[in-house]
């Protein structure tokens, strides 16, 4: 079997030029966020959230831990980029709600725009010998330079079915709000991922996700484990209606 470091080195080599470019700037801002927020791990000890992934999980952290997830995404045929960084943490007063907010800086064509998402995720489920989980996720969305600041809303059912130790399934089942060019749409969401753990310090993922009359799309990448704390994410993706564009993102988790 291949070292996780030499088949990441093949992939980056298979990729074309152009898509080597917007890679080396992507692992450029991930480089600059760890360097800003390994900071704070020397004064805060969580699991993982689902990074730049569509698709959520059902875990969340444990009593008194957070995460930190930071990610860059790149389109290749349009000059559209977005960068994210979120927070979230279970507290020990609440050891069974996990608590955080994102904020989303987006640009497209000369536009731009930056949002803030205060967010939540509770188990609701939990089946350890079935290997069943089942939680309750949330999150609302506020844009900073709209007359309207409420942009909308997003209720999600994520399920995660682990039947080996190495591999894990996740639906989820959702409902969306959101605002489009000024109108409003209420639309029924949905996603199918699965996780497999190749080695000890890569994991694969992939997954595909979609609203009732709107977009649908995939991603699928490798998760690097760097250590204990660290994971960083390559992840190709592609609308699949529409122009169907294609975007590389770039993203890394801290556990604290």
């Amino acid at each position: 079997m291949q070292k996780p470091t030499r088949l990441f080195t093949s992939f980056v080599r298979s990729l074309p030029p152009s898509q080597r470019r917007t890679l080396r700037r992507n692992l450029l801002f991930v480089s600059l966020t760890l360097g800003l927020i390994a900071l704070l791990s020397i004064i805060s000890s969580a699991n993982a959230a689902g990074g730049a992934y569509a698709v959520d999980d059902t875990g969340i952290n444990a009593p008194g831990e957070c995460n930190i997830d930071a990610w860059y995404q790149n389109g290749r045929h349009h000059s559209s980029s977005t960068s994210v960084m979120s927070q979230d943490c279970t507290f020990k007063g609440l050891p069974n709600v996990q608590l955080g907010a994102a904020v989303q800086h987006s640009r497209d064509e000369g536009d731009s725009e930056t949002q803030l998402s205060p967010q939540f995720k509770s188990q609701i489920f939990s089946r350890e010998d079935l290997g069943l989980e089942m939680a309750l996720a949330g999150s609302a969305h506020f844009a900073f330079n709209r007359t309207h600041p409420f942009d909308g809303a997003d209720l999600n059912l994520p399920f995660t079915y682990q039947p080996l130790e190495t591999l894990r399934l996740n639906l989820n089942a959702g409902w969306t709000h959101a605002y489009d060019d000024g109108e409003q749409n209420h639309r029924w969401t949905w996603g199918t991922g699965v996780e497999y753990d190749l080695a000890r310090s890569l994991t694969l993922i992939a997954e595909r996700y979609g609203q009732q009359g709107g977009e649908q799309a995939w991603q699928a990448g490798p998760r690097l484990h760097i250590g204990e704390r660290i994971d960083v994410d390559l992840v190709v993706g592609r609308h699949l209606t529409g122009e169907r564009d294609q975007w590389l993102t770039t993203g890394a988790t801290l556990q604290f």
